[in-house]
């Protein structure tokens, strides 16, 4: 197995920090925007969405650096549970949205499509760089 240079390494985690930044940065823009067209219930809606987004992000961060770090040894339990607790989570949240109505589906939906949004924006961002080395 070949080892990434530093320089590589250290692009890599600035890019993972920018990645978290961006959707903190447009988690309150979605929510404003939201909450300008469509009401405080979608506003909220889209909150909750971008923390669960955000969430969903610092997990899969801290299983993958485990994962990375554990190449030989043995992966602890606890980050199986880490793995597969986000997607029972928003599971639970989505029937409980949808079933009891208390607030818009959609608007939690496109909450958690911030961290595709803040992930298309980072490849951007490294797509013009690449192109200006």
């Amino acid at each position: 197995m070949t080892e990434i240079p530093r320089a590589e390494q250290e692009r890599l985690m600035r890019a993972e920090r920018r990645l978290g930044r961006l959707i903190i940065a447009l988690i309150p823009v979605g929510i404003m925007v939201s909450g300008w067209h469509w009401g405080w219930a979608m506003a909220v809606a889209f909150g909750l969405g971008g923390i669960l987004a955000y969430l969903n992000y610092r997990w899969i961060v801290a299983v993958v650096d485990v994962l990375v770090g554990a190449q030989r040894a043995k992966v602890p339990r606890k980050i199986y549970a880490k793995l597969f607790l986000p997607i029972a989570l928003l599971a639970v949240l989505l029937y409980v949205i949808f079933s009891r109505a208390w607030l818009p589906g959609v608007g939690v939906l496109a909450g958690l499509l911030v961290l595709a949004a803040a992930t298309l924006l980072e490849l951007s961002y490294e797509i013009i760089l690449g192109l200006r080395e």
